[in-house]
């Protein structure tokens, strides 16, 4: 089975109730069986960094609404990842709805992904949520990486299938079978990207472009919203669904760019639970052969979607 040599402290089983009526979303029946991503017992030292965002706009009366705390949650790369805090002035009336990308594993168990762009990044900022409540919280950043790890709450479940969050629609199964190198990214190859504002869409390879944390992204003209930051981005060819990488930033013409999985996995020292081969934990890339600039502004600072507290993340 997928992820088998995932499954973790008897304590925190996730995936037991593969077969179970999925009460959550009415969108997410009749999927196809999942492969189990469980967690893996250990400890591997991974410094967190907290930085400080401006103030959103001053708003006279921002509406609060309640948020449970999930259970049974059943988590898609591409699913709203939607942050939350729970005190200060930043974040204290208001969410930023981005979305959650692939999920990774390490020594320390298994994480999902998202954008560090989309959270206010204060002491506080701490908890997502989803269809049905906080489903997880933050672990963990990187200083040279624009991508953050969350932790799921024991009761949730996580399946690297991808699913179109605004439609329910899938490509093909939507079993995600490895990831494909960066150095065979290349400039015109097409690649779809998920997430919760403008849902699947697809473009071509442009170019690089710099990042928040003097890293470098991989732009492309596929469009994306501000929602969509910290989402999948894939490519699906002969040889099935490869994740390529995490969304990290919007060209000014609307276009994703995102940070490549290999980067990601290699600053975390993790590697990518599939359905296919184990591909490992990878070195550094490098950029494919031809690659070049993208000298188009890209912005890379402040993403997500600001809502209100405990709002439904859904454009009307």
């Amino acid at each position: 089975m997928p992820g088998d040599g995932l499954a973790g402290h008897a304590h925190r089983r996730y995936g037991d109730a593969m077969e179970r009526t999925r009460a959550t979303v009415s969108r997410r029946r009749n999927r196809a069986p999942r492969s189990r991503i469980g967690i893996i017992g250990g400890a591997i030292a991974i410094a967190a960094i907290v930085a400080s965002a401006a103030n959103p706009a001053t708003q006279a009366v921002a509406e609060i609404k309640p948020v449970p705390v999930a259970s049974g949650y059943d988590y898609s790369p591409g699913e709203p990842a939607i942050w939350g805090s729970i005190a200060g002035t930043v974040g204290a009336y208001y969410d930023k709805a981005c979305s959650g990308g692939f999920a990774i594993a390490g020594d320390s168990g298994f994480f999902l992904t998202t954008a560090a762009t989309c959270g206010w990044m204060i002491a506080s900022d701490r908890s997502i949520r989803g269809d049905s409540g906080y489903y997880a919280d933050v672990f963990a950043t990187r200083a040279t990486d624009p991508t953050v790890l969350l932790r799921m709450r024991s009761g949730n479940d996580a399946h690297q299938i991808l699913v179109d969050p605004t439609t329910g629609v899938s490509p093909g199964d939507g079993r995600v079978q490895g990831w494909t190198p960066t150095s065979s990214q290349s400039v015109g190859m097409l690649v779809g990207k998920m997430g919760i504002d403008t849902g699947w869409t697809e473009g071509k390879i442009l170019g690089i472009a710099p990042g928040r944390f003097g890293e470098y992204l991989i732009c492309t003209d596929a469009p994306a919203g501000p929602g969509d930051v910290g989402g999948p981005v894939w490519r699906w060819d002969a040889s099935g669904l490869r994740a390529l990488g995490t969304i990290a930033g919007i060209t000014e013409a609307g276009g994703a760019c995102y940070r490549p999985i290999q980067e990601t996995l290699y600053a975390y020292g993790a590697y990518l639970p599939s359905f296919g081969a184990s591909q490992g934990r990878p070195s550094w890339g490098t950029f494919a052969p031809g690659m070049v600039d993208y000298t188009a502004p890209v912005n890379v600072t402040y993403t997500g979607r600001i809502i209100d507290k405990g709002d439904e993340w859904r454009l009307p």
